[in-house]
């Protein structure tokens, strides 16, 4: 049952984060996040074993990339709420906003220090057009994912 819960609580903070990329489009005309790019990576990271492609946008689109690129997207919201629960278990922190929003700030890492380091966006996103926009969109998403879990398990009776 543990198990159900973790992916339920991961998809449901997914959602949340999904939600706020599209109200962010609908308010001030952000895009969200390219799913599309993502599973363009994740394919060739598995058929090419290559991990670093700074010009990853220039390469052709790739069959089913989108597709890919939104399981990715789940999976690895699954896998924060794992990483939360092994936490919990572990009475590293527990289950409320405030703790899910520290998890969401620190797992901010994974796209500043790797997902767009490998996209050659470089370093917090220094790269691209708008460094500051770039941080902060990442920021806004991961407190939302984060916060989300830890409500999400606060309220499944972690």
């Amino acid at each position: 049952m543990e198990i159900l819960n973790i992916v339920i609580i991961g998809i449901i903070s997914c959602l949340a984060m999904d939600i706020w990329q599209r109200l962010l489009k609908i308010m001030y005309d952000i895009n969200p996040s390219d799913w599309a790019i993502v599973g363009r990576w994740y394919i060739l990271l598995i058929s090419k074993a290559k991990i670093y492609n700074p010009i990853i946008e220039e390469v052709p689109p790739i069959k089913n990339e989108l597709r890919i690129g939104w399981v990715v997207h789940y999976t690895v919201a699954i896998m924060y709420s794992i990483f939360f629960f092994i936490l919990l278990k572990y009475n590293i922190c527990n289950a409320s906003i405030f703790n899910g929003f520290v998890f969401g700030l620190l797992s901010v890492a994974v796209p500043c220090f790797f997902f767009m380091p490998v996209l050659g966006k470089g370093f917090l996103g220094l790269k691209t057009p708008s460094p500051f926009l770039s941080c902060t969109l990442a920021i806004g998403s991961h407190v939302i994912i984060g916060s989300s879990i830890g409500v999400l398990y606060q309220l499944f009776g972690y």
